[in-house]
């Protein structure tokens, strides 16, 4: 009855009713026309929600979410609804034994009950997602997979009727499914189990049927779509376990594919060209989703995107040369191939380039993975000499660049690529033999060697010209210390090579050159310590007067002459002088000079 319909309390004859009765009356009508608006708004939601045909009017199984939300799940279900639902699945569980025992009869072919089988868990799935309350759609697609993986693992491995090809195929699709149903009624426990599962029974089937490639696909697969699943879902930790597989399926196709005689034993299809092709896959989905992810989202790199990173470098980049060495070829390309992704790291670093807290972390990340990328497959490209010009080029444009964006990620990376100059040209090989060789040096150094070098004095002379504050300047010191270490370390070798190369062996002579040459390269860095700080050569200089002394001790005077001898102490004693003073300030070198004084 409508409030329209209540008729008006009426005062008796010569008295007019109380104000406070009138006032009650009038609040208890408001609320009843309250009351009238919401059932009104409730069986409006029912009338113009569909239901089945033949349905009773009460919310069925296939009600949509708006009668879902009408009945929420309780926060603790009662023991008696808890256990109906697992007696529910029992129930379920045993309709497939059922399809199990008319198959050992005889009565289904195996391949029919197998069809059934996956097409009666597949329907339990799908009537988990419109179930109306979570807990239901959550025992429901408990049951099936409890269905669909066993019965997966025990068809190809026991009966043999699927294929391990089909058998991975099956094995996306049922987790698909599964990650569907969880996905849409946000079910994550459900999801981590069908994950697991899938996962168990991936690696179960590939090692009894010995057939690896198909597997470590799947693996791909599903580490892919719980990467990108789990970007819009808060669901993350289910990354880890798929990304695991993921490596894991490839590292054991690498391995085996490059056994002598692999391809031919007992492990069924294995290429050499697909296994390659995987391990690039693993590093394009797993780097190309990280950097599609944070450039769209411009969100910082977290633990996972880090530890992922090195992992397939190590597992995919490392099994793509591994099997390519193996196959005598393909080398350039790959190379080819990695220097462009290193190029295009340098591109995606871009839009990270102002220096901010929120994405300095991206730009190093990014970065650096350019650095590896270029110093990884450079080499495969081109000629070491070439590539040692190349890095040492590389080294000054990131030391521009660095004082340009004031970024001390850059000043690192330029030492890492002069360091690899260095080494590619065998600049370092070369001076390490210059100084410690006994008999005369004979070889020149190449001409990539000497690039390099010129590319080492090259940036420290950018660096002392176009160098940042002392602040900034304070975090760049090791990467410069070590690029000064390089830069005198080439030219004491070439110094000796000029004095003692391509001559007749004279070990007295050669003993005074290099104590000479180390005895003015101490002095030079002390003065450069002193008159240019922020270089810290300073640092250097105790250090090669200490090897200067040993050589000193085991070289001169086992086979000087008595004229090199003389050389040898006044140019090693004059040093032992002048390189400790130099590296006083002058308030203190004044004040010691004072105190000296009569």
């Amino acid at each position: 009855m409508s409030t329209a319909q209540v008729p008006p309390l009426k005062a008796p004859p010569g008295e007019a009713p109380p104000a406070e009765m009138e006032s009650r009356l009038e609040a208890l009508a408001d609320v009843v026309r309250g009351l009238e608006a919401r059932v009104g708004a409730l069986e409006a939601a029912l009338r113009t929600s569909p239901t089945p045909t033949g349905a009773s009017s009460a919310p069925s199984a296939g009600a949509t979410p708006a009668v879902d939300a009408l009945l929420p799940e309780p926060a603790l279900p009662s023991p008696t609804r808890v256990l109906g639902l697992v007696g529910r699945v029992c129930l379920i569980l045993g309709g497939a034994y059922l399809i199990r025992a008319l198959v050992d009869a005889g009565t289904l072919p195996h391949g029919v009950g197998v069809a059934l089988g996956l097409a009666y868990a597949a329907t339990w799935a799908a009537l988990g997602s419109r179930a109306r309350r979570p807990l239901d759609a959550a025992f429901r697609t408990l049951a099936s997979i409890l269905i669909a993986y066993p019965l997966i693992v025990e068809s190809s491995t026991h009966f043999g009727i699927l294929a391990p090809g089909l058998a991975a195929l099956i094995l996306v699709a049922v987790a698909a499914l599964h990650a569907a149903v969880a996905w849409r009624r946000d079910l994550h426990a459900i999801l981590w189990t069908a994950t697991l599962a899938a996962l168990g029974s991936g690696f179960i089937v590939m090692m009894a049927r010995r057939s690896i490639e198909p597997f470590a696909a799947a693996f791909l697969a599903l580490g892919a779509g719980a990467l990108w699943l789990t970007y819009g879902r808060r669901w993350h930790g289910l990354r880890w376990p798929t990304a695991l597989a993921a490596d894991a399926g490839v590292l054991i196709l690498t391995l085996l594919a490059t056994l002598p005689g692999g391809a031919q034993g007992i492990y069924q299809g294995l290429s050499l060209g697909r296994a390659l092709f995987m391990a690039l896959a693993l590093v394009g989905i797993y780097i190309g989703s990280f950097a599609v992810r944070m450039l769209q989202r411009r969100r910082v790199v977290n633990a996972f995107e880090f530890i992922q990173t090195a992992l397939v470098l190590l597992v995919g980049f490392g099994g793509a040369v591994r099997v390519a060495q193996a196959s005598g070829s393909g080398t350039v390309l790959l190379g080819a191939g990695v220097s462009l992704a290193g190029v295009g790291c340098y591109a995606a670093a871009f839009p990270f380039a102002d220096d901010r807290e929120e994405t300095r972390a991206n730009f190093n990340f990014f970065t650096f993975l350019a650095l590896i990328f270029l110093l990884l497959g450079g080499p495969f490209v081109l000629p070491l000499p070439a590539f040692a010009t190349l890095a040492g080029v590389l080294g000054l444009v990131a030391m521009l660049a660095a004082l340009r964006l004031r970024r001390k990620v850059l000043v690192y990376q330029s030492g890492i690529f002069l360091t690899a100059a260095a080494l590619a040209s065998r600049l370092g090989s070369w001076a390490l033999h210059v100084f410690m060789d006994p008999a005369s040096p004979t070889a020149a150094p190449s001409i990539a060697g000497l690039v390099s070098l010129a590319a080492l004095f090259a940036t420290l002379a950018i660096f002392l010209a176009r160098r940042p504050p002392d602040p900034v300047t304070v975090l760049m010191r090791p990467a410069i210390l070590v690029m000064g270490a390089l830069a005198a370390a080439g030219l004491g070798a070439v110094a000796i090579w000029i004095c003692c190369g391509g001559r007749t062996p004279d070990p007295g002579g050669l003993a005074l050159a290099r104590t000479l040459v180390l005895s003015a390269l101490a002095i030079a860095l002390a003065w450069l310590g002193r008159r240019v700080p922020v270089l810290e050569l300073r640092w250097m200089v105790y250090p090669f007067l200490a090897v200067t002394t040993l050589k000193f001790l085991f070289e001169d005077m086992a086979v000087g002459r008595p004229l090199t001898l003389f050389l040898a102490f006044m140019g090693f004693g004059a040093t032992l002088i002048l390189a400790p003073r130099l590296l006083k300030n002058p308030a203190v070198r004044d004040a010691d000079e004072e105190e000296d004084a009569p």
